[in-house]
């Protein structure tokens, strides 16, 4: 009789090690390579399988092992942020991902099984905070940037499309996976689409617009499912959803993408938009008084400076001055952001 047992690369104890929050730095280098190797990847699939096989409770019950898998994939790279005095159990739990080794089959059924996303899993959710960007990677492989006060959630539709939901500023570098489309929904019902390519986003609740700057690849832009438009490398889209318009532009890629890296390019730049750009950066508010000439094309290039310095540097190419409100002390016990207004000399 042939022997149909099998064999086992991966060693299962890393895996339940994780489930049962006790895992170690050599668990989590070990599930590295089960994430980066195929043929250890489909190994760890299997041991997923198996795990639901001994513990579910209905049998017709089958669960979707991609999902399952996401769970693994998410709990082991959520250590690299994790933060004294917070346990792994309570950051999983945040974002509706907790699956404990025994009975985390069964734990996991009600995420899936309670979603309101039409059957898919409920999404990973990645949160920078103002002042703050962030790496991030997604379990399909794709990595990127999350910029300040920025919020990024992931899923796997019912159509098998991987779809991130934005609102903020994030920059890309899809894994391509030809028969899984990528899909970036903006809070100004523009989504981009795309297969495997780099680009950056940018799009808050709170502005109303969408920016799209692509650097490799090609992209699709779809508003209310229909297609508006597509780009090609070095280009920028601008979608405004008060006035239904879209701008599209040849720039250079990195004016655009410094950001990730800390630093703040501003090239020939109206000052309405260059004080959009720095309020992001510096995390405060402009307020530009009635008169205010807007002209004159800002250039900048920012990185060390305080904000106090930046704007003693746009004193000097704009007849302007700046003065700044420090912040105050709100009803609701909150302290509001600085502002600074502009003014003319």
């Amino acid at each position: 009789m042939k022997n149909t047992s099998l064999k086992m690369d991966i060693r299962k104890e890393h895996i339940n090690h994780v489930f049962a929050r006790k895992y170690s730095l050599q668990d989590q280098k070990e599930l590295e390579k089960y994430f980066q190797d195929k043929k250890l990847n489909e190994q760890t699939r299997k041991v997923i399988r198996n795990q639901w096989e001994q513990f579910r409770e209905e049998p017709d019950n089958k669960p979707d092992i991609d999902q399952l898998y996401y769970k693994l994939f998410y709990t082991i790279h959520q250590n690299d942020s994790a933060t004294s005095g917070k346990s792994l159990f309570w950051q999983i739990l945040k974002i509706a991902a907790v699956l404990l080794v025994g009975v985390f089959i069964a734990s996991g059924i009600y995420f899936f099984s309670g979603d309101d996303r039409n059957g898919c899993i409920l999404p990973l959710e990645f949160v920078s905070q103002t002042g703050f960007r962030n790496q991030f990677k997604l379990p399909d492989g794709t990595t990127g940037w999350l910029g300040s006060g920025s919020d990024l959630k992931y899923y796997v539709d019912k159509n098998k499309q991987r779809v991130v939901e934005l609102d903020g500023i994030a920059y890309f570098d899809v894994t391509h996976q030809k028969s899984q489309n990528f899909i970036v929904k903006t809070p100004s019902n523009l989504d981009v689409q795309v297969l495997g390519t780099k680009f950056n986003v940018t799009s808050y609740s709170s502005e109303h617009s969408c920016e799209i700057v692509l650097e490799q690849g090609s992209v699709e832009l779809d508003l209310k499912n229909r297609k508006i438009s597509s780009m090609v490398p070095n280009e920028r889209v601008v979608y405004c959803q008060e006035n239904n318009s879209i701008q599209k532009t040849k720039v250079d890629v990195a004016d655009y993408l410094a950001w990730k890296d800390g630093k703040l390019i501003l090239n020939d730049l109206s000052l309405e938009e260059s004080c959009v750009r720095l309020s992001r950066f510096y995390n405060v508010e402009f307020e530009v008084q009635k008169g205010v000439t807007n002209n004159q094309k800002v250039r900048l290039v920012l990185e060390d400076e305080s904000l106090n310095e930046a704007l003693t540097l746009l004193s000097m190419i704009l007849p302007v001055t700046c003065k700044v409100e420090e912040r105050s002390l709100l009803k609701d016990n909150m302290y509001s952001k600085k502002k600074v207004i502009i003014k003319n000399k």
